[in-house]
């Protein structure tokens, strides 16, 4: 098998700008005074890591677009692919990563912590959601979801002092560790059935033909929980509000984007290349994940009163939508571009309304979505930015929310299949339920009357992150076209389609 050094040169940037984060950070560690932003210090060097990981990871793509190549080289023995799901990723990991970084510059300005560690575990996480993109082999998947979920642990936990981030970490970690070892014994079962764990191994191992095991049903069920619990999905939700409210904002942001981006390109590639419907039909029972993930998380975010709690239960929500692309596979063409397109704009969408969060947790040290009262007249400018975001989380016009929502949608009309037509109803009736809750943070904040009038003023980095979220949020409406079709490229590269 061809070994192409550049094909993971992205991996191996981030591998050792974590080292030389975590070097810096050592190097200039003061325990009487909070880190001054200097030339070198652990925030610069790690965002630079990001830059420099980015910009192969932008290489590859253009090679793919414009040449037309197919990247299908398999790396490390066939445990990693570098194909058009891979690619797809990679700028995604690197790019919400590096807002997250900003997120928490302005957020922890004022708290002494040990910095280079922080950035450090930021950066490694990130080399784990790439690894997870690219695995093809049940142990490299395995080995890959721990290694984000470890670091996942301890940057929520990472106030030490802060019982509530302790208590979530700790939640984490106890939810996690479990769903780790119901997925290893599936993983097991597999390997067992087919005595291979490459995810190609196990569809030659059936011959492209239905297995009407029930010993594969329970494996592919007990798979399901380890992505499940990454993507918060119901049943495996529970931990996300508790982890949400309780970790530290940034953290908060990267759980909602990275973590959940991570969970479902894996998920992808298992169900488009390793356990196929024409193995065993999964389609039921995603449908029935879909339609209980969405309606749980929109009915309990209603009565939230906490806006990363809330949040934390949008996420739930928004994952089902994405299940319905999931169920959608088998059945049409559109299905996987439908949910990478729809990741794509999630992700700036979901960071920009955790930016605006992060402006009022740090400087009103509240969560409360009472305290947004008469933001527009405190912060104009992330008042009208924050209501864009709720439009958009809501699947309404005019932002890249609708555009990735309706594509969905009309995957799952494509296929003609009754059940997906009924749960694009309930995906339909879903919608309208959240936009009760998220229009309420905007009555919130349009329409009370503020406790204070101060004027609530944001940092460089935060007020850079609105603005390009924004920007993002409104490009995937007026020139949808190039994001649809990098979808499509990339689904075509996975699938064969």
């Amino acid at each position: 098998m061809d070994f192409d050094l550049f094909s993971i040169s992205t991996e191996l940037i981030l591998a050792l700008g974590g080292i030389l984060t975590l070097a810096v950070g050592f190097v200039g560690r003061s325990r009487k005074r909070p880190y001054r932003i200097g030339i070198i210090s652990p925030e610069v060097v790690a965002l630079a890591v990001m830059a420099a990981a980015l910009v192969p990871s932008i290489m590859l793509i253009a090679r793919t677009v414009f040449t037309h190549a197919r990247p299908e080289t398999y790396q490390f023995g066939g445990l990693i692919a570098t194909d058009g799901l891979a690619l797809f990723f990679k700028p995604i990991a690197i790019i919400s990563t590096a807002i997250v970084m900003l997120l928490a510059i302005d957020y922890f300005r004022k708290i002494d912590i040990h910095r280079g560690e922080f950035y450090a575990l930021l950066v490694f996480a990130t080399l784990a959601i790439t690894m997870l993109a690219g695995s093809t082999d049940l142990i490299m998947i395995y080995l890959s979801l721990e290694f984000l979920s470890l670091t996942s642990y301890i940057l929520v936990g990472f106030l030490k002092r802060d019982t509530r981030s302790s208590e979530a970490a700790l939640k984490y970690f106890l939810f996690g560790s479990v769903a780790a070892a119901v997925m290893l014994y599936g993983m097991s079962i597999i390997y067992g059935l087919t005595g291979t764990t490459s995810l190609s191994g196990v569809v030659s191992a059936f011959g492209g033909t239905l297995v009407p095991y029930p010993l594969l049903l329970m494996a592919t069920v007990f798979v399901l929980v380890g992505f499940g619990f990454k993507v918060a999905m119901v049943p495996f939700h529970q931990w996300s509000p508790d982890t949400y409210e309780g970790a530290p904002t940034p953290i908060t942001a990267f759980l909602s984007v990275g973590s959940k981006a991570a969970g479902f390109a894996v998920l992808v590639r298992v169900l488009a290349t390793g356990i196929e419907p024409s193995i065993i039909d999964w389609t039921p029972l995603i449908i029935l994940l879909s339609a209980a993930t969405m309606t749980v998380g929109n009915l309990i975010a209603i009565p939230q009163t906490n806006i990363k709690r809330m949040l934390a239960y949008s996420s739930i929500a928004q994952a089902g939508y994405l299940l319905l692309g999931i169920a959608a596979m088998p059945l049409s063409d559109r299905a996987v571009p439908a949910v990478l397109l729809y990741l794509l704009v999630y992700l700036f969408m979901n960071l920009g309304a955790f930016a605006v969060v992060t402006i009022l947790s740090a400087r009103l040290r509240s969560d409360k979505i009472s305290d947004y009262a008469g933001l527009i007249h405190r912060s104009p400018a992330a008042a009208v930015c924050m209501a864009i975001f709720m439009l958009s989380l809501a699947g309404l016009p005019p932002t890249g929310g609708f555009v990735g929502k309706l594509y969905l949608f009309l995957a799952a009309l494509d296929t003609g299949s009754t059940a997906l037509l009924w749960l694009a109803g309930i995906a339909c009736v879903n919608t309208i339920i959240s936009v009760f809750y998220y229009f309420n943070v905007v009555r919130t904040m349009f329409f009370l009357k503020p406790e204070e009038m101060s004027p609530i003023e944001s940092s460089r980095p935060l007020g850079f992150v609105i603005a390009l979220t924004t920007a993002v949020t409104f490009a995937v409406l007026f020139f949808p076209q190039p994001f649809i079709e990098i979808a499509h490229l990339s689904a075509s590269m996975l699938t064969g389609m």
